[in-house]
């Protein structure tokens, strides 16, 4: 280096300190990445929220539902499981769906002694401990639990090979009209469980 050259790269490196130009770009790509994964965050969380929400929805309708007849076929729960794709739109509900319907009676002592007068479920099974429906009835009466088991995939996990998230919900409801439904001419099926 000359000593004519020095002046030279101390005014070019002045000039280059002091020029601004193409910062806002590398602040960007910087801080995109960060923004991305937040705005992908919040998206996702939306999805799951909205698929929990219908999930809860409908397993408290088919509760309400099937309370209010007095008489059930198993056709008729499957004419309301085939509903669940308009019931819980915009979500998606064909092959993850699991929609578990019992009838619990109750003998002697209804806070002790709850036990199952029917069982039919489409999917799988959603299990549950008989005695949750402990005190919810009397001598005499049943109530109707509804399972439901929704298994989630939303567009990001799908693209991320993440895991389905599997929503289960249950609600019970007392029987509107005749404390006992009958289920297939049936109101004591001695705990059948089977498909519909």
């Amino acid at each position: 280096m000359t000593p004519d050259t020095k002046p030279a790269i101390r005014k070019v490196s002045r000039r280059l300190g002091r020029d601004r130009r193409g910062m806002a770009a590398v602040e960007f790509a910087l801080l995109a990445p960060a923004l991305i994964v937040i705005v992908m965050g919040v998206f996702e969380l939306t999805l799951r929220f909205r698929a929990t929400d219908e999930a809860t929805r409908y397993v408290h309708e088919v509760a309400d539902l099937v309370a209010r007849e007095n008489i059930m076929t198993s056709s008729d729960l499957k004419q309301i499981y085939d509903a669940s794709i308009y019931m819980m739109k915009p979500v998606t509900t064909e092959s993850v769906l699991d929609l578990d319907v019992s009838a619990i009676g109750y003998q002697n002592d209804p806070d002790k002694d709850p036990y199952l007068l029917w069982r039919r479920y489409a999917g799988t099974e959603v299990s549950y401990d008989i005695n949750d429906a402990a005190g919810l009835g009397d001598v005499g009466e049943s109530v109707i639990r509804v399972g439901l088991r929704y298994h989630y995939t939303s567009p990001l996990t799908t693209l991320f090979d993440g895991p389905a998230l599997a929503i289960v919900r249950y609600a019970y409801a007392r029987p509107r009209e005749n404390r006992l439904i009958s289920m297939d001419g049936k109101t004591d099926d001695n705990g059948n469980t089977s498909t519909f």
